[in-house]
């Protein structure tokens, strides 16, 4: 592996590839920027004009590799707190949906899969409804081998261009989640500082000043934001998607020769 010739290039490389490319911009690096959103509100409105020292700094933590870091922030935030949403919704949905008990696929529809992941998967004996209700982990064991077996043979992002979509949504839904705590923190102490602001503003000048009453509007539903909708159940949504997407996949996929 060669090392960039300066910090400053290589993080200028690394922001333009979150530029670039769709899974890191739209699933880490936005939910990332959604924390500091009620700040540069709060303070583009209560600066105006006056912001360029605030657009320097911008540019230099640009430069040196903030965006990566604000990318890998949010990822380690979403992927950490994963297992919990697992243990909320009873397992990893993309394994869930193989159960028997699951009723997301039709029953007809559901055989026909199962029969395909046997062709493709041959050391997986699918289970029966009863072998999978009297044993649920050993079935559950070969659910997610098929499911890892799907999603190996699925990386062509144009030829699944869906699956590709939906995995890039339960990304960003679950990265803006894991950073929920923060979010809610940041949002909290920028109304809070909106507040104040206009507090003092109004003290020492007399006047009121709307664009920070607009911050503060602004934050406000922010905040409402991050605590009623951002919750475990708005990344329920894409993750049941991208299941479906990818059970969809296995009529496409064609056993390999020995």
């Amino acid at each position: 592996m060669t090392e960039p010739t300066s910090s400053g290039f290589g993080g200028l490389i690394a922001g333009l590839s979150l530029i670039t490319d769709g899974y890191e911009r739209r699933a880490r690096l936005y939910p990332a920027l959604l924390l500091f959103m009620p700040v540069l509100v709060v303070v583009g409105c209560g600066l105006g004009p006056g912001v360029s020292h605030a657009e320097a700094v911008c540019g230099v933590v640009v430069s040196c590799g903030g965006l990566f870091l604000l990318a890998q922030f949010a990822r380690d935030a979403g992927k950490g707190k994963e297992a919990t949403l697992f243990d909320k919704w009873g397992g990893v949905p993309s394994v869930c949906i193989f159960r028997h008990a699951d009723p997301r696929i039709d029953a007809i529809t559901k055989a026909r899969y199962h029969g395909r992941m046997s062709d493709l998967v041959k050391e997986a004996k699918p289970p029966s409804a009863d072998e999978e209700a009297a044993n649920p982990i050993a079935a559950d064991g070969v659910y997610t081998s098929w499911s890892t077996y799907v999603r190996v043979n699925t990386r062509d992002t144009r030829k699944y261009a869906l699956l590709f979509q939906e995995n890039i949504n339960y990304g960003y839904r679950r990265n803006v989640w894991g950073l929920r705590p923060t979010g809610i923190a940041v949002a909290s102490v920028s109304l809070a500082g909106a507040l104040a602001w206009l507090y003092f503003r109004y003290k020492s000048a007399g006047q009121i000043s709307f664009e920070l009453i607009i911050a503060s509007v602004g934050t406000l539903i922010w905040l409402l934001l991050w605590l009623f909708h951002f919750t475990a159940d708005w990344v329920r949504v894409p993750a049941d998607a991208y299941a479906e997407r990818l059970v969809e996949a296995i009529d496409s996929l064609v056993p390999k020769t020995e």
